[in-house]
């Protein structure tokens, strides 16, 4: 009997992986060339679990020396010393706490784990004392520069991102923190930190002017996630036999996955990554589901949404300049850079003449996800009247009763709450968007044709519906009806053979409601 594959199911232990014979993706050429190019520090952003602690573990074993567990992987052709330096490795998300000396506590904790062997400095109990001490004893007591990993670095300022009071006062209590890396060079063989996003105003960004971000070179883009290539060789058998489980062709299924987990790309060199949890969850379960989502949405992307307004359909297919997303969080001036940084939108394209990224969701998992999270930001206090509305929205749609669809939104969006901002048209295609595309109804908004642009488009599986929204005291659902003649709103779909019905919606941000509609088919 063919001996059953052991999958890295959430896996963060090298040592494991390895010592287990479970798959592995090898990533250790890009561990050697990071621990052999010349840079002191470095710097990596991520999505939430995409392989960044497990890439930490690696670099910790191999600057460890622990050449045993690198037999037969890339790494063993290229170096031929596998000298042991002292390694320390913090991992942040073990700090993240919403009470601000819980954080210094957690870190303190950290901390003792290297006291123990290195002893812990005498006359001082502030935190950046303390690390610089333990460097400095271990660089003197085994003749070695130390490695520092900093792994999530970012975690606890990012819990607490809508919180103001409390983000200052951890971010101080890190500042203390890392306070030293930046004048212990002589100690330091090299410092690797991983993250999400920047905080320029923390001290490892503000005063060490020479770490090398590597999170958008071509050279690093297959560091974390899977390629095609290592798709197609290492998980060669795992795709057999999910073909042979879902009743489809090798190709079919390698389309299959890729339209679920494809997609993502880190760089203008545009390798194409998959997810790694999502695609080793599915050949583990056998399954091709949503795992990224289900492992939970970020509380911190909720939180980040409700400090920046935005609307769904500007984040699809959206050219940009790289300083529009890649900037740290206390320059945000939008909800872009976060969603790119935090994997729901990705590098889609680049321009190399006029250097413009094409950015966009990256995939079927991701926007059904993405969709559900913007549900989320919209519920009211009561979910299960707030399922209740949208259950008879999707039946009123299912039956292609607009009216009924209608008659339920407006009750929605009598119970969103009142410091939501739902002021503008804007607001409320947002809305509209996010509602009839959770409850599975295709929506398009701010359409363009040659003579205007209509404000949202529902396509159900027998009717098109083309709606245009008045803000009470601009106009009437008459008026709105008649702008869609006027502009000739209708004529894109005139080759859809579905029936098309004009909707005029009037809106009053008083109320925070619709308030009329007219209904009109052709």
């Amino acid at each position: 009997m063919e001996q059953r594959r052991l999958y890295p199911v959430g896996e963060q232990s090298f040592e494991r992986i390895r010592l287990e014979h479970q798959v592995y993706v090898d990533k250790t050429a890009y561990v050697y060339n990071l621990a052999n190019s010349g840079s002191k520090t470095v710097f990596l952003s991520r999505p939430r679990r995409f392989g960044k602690s497990l890439l930490c573990d690696t670099l910790t074993h191999y600057f460890r020396g622990r050449k045993e567990l690198f037999e037969g992987l890339a790494i063993a052709e290229l170096e031929k010393d596998w000298t042991v330096y002292p390694v320390m490795r913090f991992d942040m998300s073990k700090c993240k706490n919403d009470d601000v000396e819980s954080v210094r506590i957690s870190l303190g904790t950290l901390l003792r784990e290297y006291e123990v062997v290195y002893g812990r400095c005498p006359d001082s109990d502030i935190l950046g004392d303390r690390l610089r001490y333990i460097i400095e004893q271990a660089h003197r007591q085994t003749g070695q520069q130390v490695v520092l990993i900093f792994d999530e670095y970012d975690s606890p300022v990012l819990n607490v991102v809508d919180d103001k009071e409390k983000r200052d006062a951890i971010r101080s209590i890190f500042n203390t923190f890392y306070g030293p890396v930046k004048s212990m060079y002589e100690h330091l063989r090299f410092t690797f930190i991983t993250g999400i996003t920047k905080f320029s105003q923390m001290s490892i960004f503000s005063t060490i002017n020479n770490i090398k971000n590597i999170s958008l070179l071509p050279e690093y883009e297959g560091i974390c996630g899977i390629t095609t290539e290592e798709l197609t060789t290492v998980f060669a058998p795992d795709i057999e036999m999910l073909a042979a489980r879902e009743g489809v062709s090798v190709p079919e299924l390698q389309g299959m996955l890729r339209e679920r987990y494809d997609g993502y790309r880190f760089g203008s060199g545009l390798t194409e990554v998959y997810n790694p949890f999502s695609l080793i969850l599915a050949f583990d379960s056998k399954m091709i589901d949503d795992y990224w989502f289900g492992s939970a949405t970020p509380s911190s992307l909720i939180k980040i949404l409700q400090l920046y307004p935005f609307s769904i359909d500007s984040l699809e297919r959206s050219e940009v300049l790289q300083s529009d997303f890649d900037v740290p969080f206390d320059n945000f001036n939008s909800v872009l850079p976060i969603l790119v940084q935090s994997g729901y939108m990705t590098i889609k394209g680049y321009d190399h003449r006029t250097k413009l990224y094409t950015l966009d969701i990256p995939n079927g998992e991701v926007r059904e996800g993405l969709r559900k999270t913007m549900m989320n930001y919209l519920i009211v206090d009561n979910p299960r009247a707030n399922n209740g509305i949208l259950i008879a929205m999707m039946k009123a749609m299912m039956a292609d009763d607009i009216e009924a669809a209608l008659r339920a939104l407006q009750n929605y969006l009598l119970a969103l709450p009142y410091d939501l901002s739902n002021k503008s048209e804007k607001d409320y295609e947002t809305i509209l968007k996010v509602l009839f595309d959770g409850i599975g109804v295709l929506t398009d908004c701010e359409v363009k044709n040659a003579t205007g642009r209509c404000d949202v488009v529902l396509k159900s599986e027998k009717t098109i519906y083309v709606l245009e929204l008045k803000l009470d005291g601009n106009g009437t659902a008459d008026d709105a009806l008649a702008q869609i003649d006027e502009k000739h709103y209708l004529i894109p779909y005139w080759s859809d053979p579905r029936p098309k019905v004009k909707v005029g919606v009037l809106v009053d941000p008083m109320k925070r409601t619709i308030t009329d509609w007219k209904i009109e088919c052709p």
